[in-house]
């Protein structure tokens, strides 16, 4: 279990329109993602602040305003529920679009200038993805985006932005995508950019460029027939069926794009032009709320993105979080034979997240649920049912004990059980209203820098401070764990401060009242007894 000291603080801020006026209130969030015209009651039982996306467009539900049940919007302001429209910003059939030749346009391609299949889906039809670099689809993107906008929505959740460069179970995932005519001929406005006194000869020397395939600044960037071709230098070069190819001089500048990641030290021109893009249209979207709803729209995508006001991150398998020998990355909902493994600590890979938040997008919240389909979810699924709550106990509020938030997880849109289905609602409903009851604490924290001892093993202690305010919490997650937690008792903690706190309290989702334990503090070197911990304890100081 977790145990916090703190003081009982206000509910989330409601603007106008009855929605939550910003996502710096946001404490509580839920996961529950239905198609465009579907409705999930488990929202109003939970009562969140916000869902990361409520519904989600895919394919062609969501072309339409017809398509949509916009009048539950109201109902999740009457709670005061923040409702995020969202929509896949990458995955395209051919029945999206009115010709086949559009849908190829709108298609990723291979350094042979091939749209990329992406049939490791196993959709019936077939999938591949949309193109950011052209023009068309990103206007397509902002299309439906407007209907969401129109209809009502308090913000919109691009899901993959930058997912159309992995090449693809065809490739083996090697980078062999993204490399259509109008990403090469931005590849040459960057070089162009990068390089302002290049001569032929630099081009030549540099990259190995030849005379009749060679960088010019007299020639449109965009006419591939007279200027530079990437994709016939890969060619040239053996490396079209691995343009990533360490030998291929041109790799570092073109960049290796991360799924649903955008580091802020990465001025490669895949970065710097997906960036680019991305900002446009995150402006357009804004601008286009302010001109025609007069209001501001929260912005979100899945992963580490700037511009947002809030990263939602999704928690799968093969992630960069977390370099592993089997570079499944991160093991956000860690099994051991079927059962949870709660004696794991997520406390590095959760301040990882959000140092790198706030590296790209600044101080906005950051915020992980469980992705889907994928084995992270169905191990989850598959816990036993206290388990299942074990596994909220713990990293659901190591999330909150390094300065993110979890999602709670009700429902996707694959089928899978609900939480009603899995009797985890009546948990949520309770669990969730500490953080409510709580809400000052845990908004807008940094992780501290100070040093804090724990008399107790397998206990993962962090200490917060508030932006703004200065406030202090130290917080303990109890880590000793085997199919069921064993509660700590009688230990000591010991922290070194900048100051002494005049006072001390300590709360718990796991207990129902505040405790103010006796303390003693010299000198900022603080000390002091825990009676108990089972899962989450705070102390406020």
């Amino acid at each position: 279990m977790a145990v916090a000291f703190v003081a009982s603080g206000q509910s989330a801020a409601v603007g106008a329109t009855g929605s939550p006026s910003g996502a710096g209130d946001f404490v509580v969030y839920g996961f529950s993602q239905s198609d465009v015209h579907e409705e999930d009651p488990q929202v109003y039982e939970l009562d969140p602040d916000t869902t990361i996306r409520a519904i989600g467009k895919w394919s062609t539900a969501g072309d339409e305003a017809a398509d949509y049940n916009f009048t539950q919007i109201g109902r999740y302001h009457a709670k005061g529920i923040n409702f995020m429209g969202s929509g896949t910003a990458s995955i395209i059939f051919p029945k999206d679009f009115a010709t086949a030749q559009i849908f190829d346009d709108m298609s990723t391609r291979d350094a042979d200038g091939s749209p990329v299949p992406h049939d490791e889906f196993g959709f019936p039809e077939p999938a591949r993805r949309g193109n950011i670099f052209n023009p068309k689809y990103r206007e397509y993107l902002l299309s439906w985006a407007r209907i969401q906008v129109d209809g009502g929505v308090d913000g919109l959740n691009f899901d993959e932005i930058n997912a159309g460069f992995s090449g693809g179970l065809k490739y083996g995932f090697n980078g062999n995508e993204g490399f259509d005519d109008y990403a090469i001929a931005d590849f040459n406005r960057y070089l162009l950019a990068k390089y302002p006194t290049f001569t032929a000869a630099d081009w030549s020397s540099r990259f190995g460029m030849t005379g009749d395939n060679i960088l010019r600044r007299d020639v449109p960037a965009g006419d591939l027939a007279a200027n530079f071709n990437y994709r016939d230098y890969l060619r040239a070069g053996g490396w079209n069926l691995d343009p990533l190819n360490a030998a291929n001089p041109l790799a570092p500048e073109w960049g290796r794009v991360v799924a649903n990641r955008m580091y802020a030290e990465d001025t490669s021109f895949t970065a710097t032009y997906i960036r680019r893009y991305w900002k446009e249209i995150v402006d357009k979207m804004r601008a286009y709320a302010w001109r025609t709803r007069h209001r501001s729209i929260l912005i979100s995508s899945n992963g580490l993105w700037p511009y947002v006001d809030f990263n939602s991150v999704g928690m799968y398998p093969w992630n960069p979080d977390e370099q592993t020998p089997d570079f499944r990355g991160a093991d956000y909902v860690p099994v051991v034979d079927g059962h949870l493994n709660g004696a794991k600590s997520l406390q590095s890979q959760y301040r990882y997240l959000k140092t790198q938040s706030v590296r790209i997008a600044g101080h906005v919240p950051v915020v992980v649920f469980i992705d889907w389909p994928n084995d992270m979810m169905t191990n989850y699924l598959n816990l036993p049912l206290q388990e299942k709550k074990d596994y909220w106990r713990i990293f659901g509020a190591e999330a909150y004990a390094n300065g993110i938030f979890p999602a709670f997880h009700l429902k996707d849109t694959v089928g899978s059980p609900t939480a009603t289905d899995l009797g985890m609602m009546d948990f949520f409903k309770t669990y969730t209203r500490f953080y409510k009851d709580h809400r000052a604490i845990f908004k807008d924290n940094e992780i501290g820098t100070q040093a804090v001892q724990v008399g107790a093993a397998n206990v993962a202690a962090s200490v917060l401070v508030q932006r703004g305010t200065g406030k202090r919490s130290i917080h303990l997650v109890n880590h000793n764990y085997g199919q069921g937690v064993t509660p700590q008792a009688g230990f000591t903690v010991k922290a070194d401060l900048d100051s002494c706190p005049r006072r001390v309290s300590l709360i718990s989702p796991d207990f129902p009242q505040p405790k103010s334990p006796a303390f003693s503090c010299r000198h900022g070197k603080l000390k002091l007894t825990v009676d108990r911990l089972d899962y989450y304890n705070i102390i406020q100081l």
